[in-house]
């Protein structure tokens, strides 16, 4: 009697270390996604602004499109051959600072549960917040 309880034991266990790894790798993949959308915001130059002065600034709008077009957030339909990675993005701020040449994107991403749902009392995703921040070089 006591051996199917501990193998049911051991399965949940299983189910939810793999879940765990899952969601822990999920999130290293959002954060190197928003972490280059971020470097490539960066570098989103004001010409206008250059011409104008001669200061190099960051255009906050073309930095935001440039974030959005990463993230795949796009109003209406993706671009063909768009791949959703292991995460969707539920919301994402983006905080540009031209003169300090920053870029930094708070965004909150959804991580599906593969083997989560089959556990009662378990979600069937995470939320993680992940805030990187890109530099002008």
């Amino acid at each position: 009697m006591l051996a199917p309880a501990l193998v049911l034991i051991v399965l949940v266990l299983g189910a939810i270390a793999v879940d765990l790894s899952l969601v822990h790798t999920a999130r290293r993949s959002a954060y190197r996604s928003l972490s280059a959308a971020a470097d490539d915001a960066a570098a989103m130059v004001d010409s206008e602004e250059f011409q104008r002065t001669g200061r190099v600034w960051i255009d906050p709008d073309a930095a935001d499109r440039v974030v959005r077009a990463h993230l795949g957030l796009f109003d209406g339909d993706p671009p063909e051959g768009f791949a959703a990675p292991a995460f969707r993005v539920v919301s994402a701020d983006v905080t540009t600072d031209p003169s300090a040449g920053t870029v930094q994107i708070d965004a909150v991403v959804e991580v599906p549960h593969v083997l989560g749902p089959a556990v009662p009392g378990l979600e069937e995703a995470s939320l993680i917040r992940v805030v990187v921040r890109g530099r002008m070089l």
